[in-house]
């Protein structure tokens, strides 16, 4: 069923009028084609479709698009749709990457414009427990097509989170001391400054690390990523990703329920994009994966500026 909810008065001029950052992705994967992400169309134009690199014990796919029921126990955010799933490489110390071309799209040339320095990557991920293969999960920010500025993983055997500078290898990795739980899905939020190299992390809409990164200046991909920490013979570690947003954004303020642009407040904008998304899942606050009078509740209650 539709519903359709109307603006009057003073609140509809609020929401006219306000300021948003701007988002590059935002995506459930719901619309894509289930199989090999690779190659799959994100936008149109200059580097609009998705590259991934790895090289996979066959017949393991590197970033593979699945929906519900293909790896029991694990569904997509919501319970529908589709989600990624991110394979491991065969090699000691190698990494899976798959990645959207920020820089000769000029995606974030444009996003940026007019103040929005920030680079936020937001997503949702789901390690399971058990893996045999030593691996991490995350995102990977490369300043160049070869250089790894910054971005966080995730233990795949403790949970335990990390923060990358200049590297993926486990020497260009700090520990935060914080750590999920496995065999469950958390939100990451990673904003990373592209003049400057500053970055933090929020997990759960909670801030647990910042830091500096030594390579700034220039954005060319946010990753979704994995690395292999052992020789893996045969094994092959899984993470799983879903509900990714790459966006533009003002600042490092923390982000907050509702908060949907990133400015740091729950505003006219964010309101806007909630009643935009109404019954879908682009405005859903709660993690419930819909939009409805729940989500509104949970606005309104903490409108103004994120505490």
């Amino acid at each position: 069923m539709h519903r359709t909810l109307y603006l009057t008065g003073a609140l509809a001029m609020m929401v006219a009028s306000a300021a948003s950052a701007v988002d590059i992705v935002n995506t459930s994967f719901d619309k894509y084609a289930g199989g090999a992400l690779s190659g799959q169309l994100a936008w149109l134009g200059v580097a609009g479709t998705w590259a991934v690199s790895g090289a996979m014990n066959a017949p393991q796919i590197a970033a593979n698009v699945i929906g519900p029921g293909v790896d029991p126990g694990i569904d997509p955010v919501g319970g529908t749709g589709r989600m990624v799933r991110l394979c491991t490489e065969r090699f000691n110390a190698g990494r899976t990457k798959a990645w959207l071309d920020l820089l000769n799209s000029g995606k974030w040339a444009a996003a940026s414009a007019g103040g929005n320095g920030v680079l936020e990557t937001k997503v949702m991920m789901y390690i399971p427990s058990g893996q045999l293969l030593t691996s991490t999960f995350g995102v990977m920010i490369s300043k160049s097509s070869f250089e790894t500025s910054g971005g966080f993983l995730v233990s795949a055997q403790t949970g335990a989170i990390s923060l990358l500078n200049g590297g993926y290898a486990i020497t260009n990795r700090t520990a935060t001391g914080a750590t999920v739980a496995l065999n469950a899905w958390n939100e990451f939020t990673y904003r990373w400054k592209v003049a400057t190299g500053e970055g933090r992390l929020f997990v759960n809409g909670v801030s647990v690390a910042s830091h500096t990164t030594t390579l700034s200046g220039a954005i060319y991909a946010s990753n979704l990523f994995s690395t292999t920490d052992t020789t893996p013979g045969t094994l092959n570690a899984f993470g799983y990703f879903d509900n990714l947003v790459i966006a533009a954004v003002p600042s490092l303020a923390p982000p907050c329920a509702g908060d949907f642009n990133g400015d740091g407040t729950r505003d006219a904008s964010d309101l806007a994009t909630l009643l935009g998304a109404w019954g879908g899942a682009g405005g859903d606050v709660n993690g419930d994966g819909t939009t409805d009078a729940s989500d509104l509740s949970t606005l309104l209650s903490g409108w103004g500026a994120c505490g």
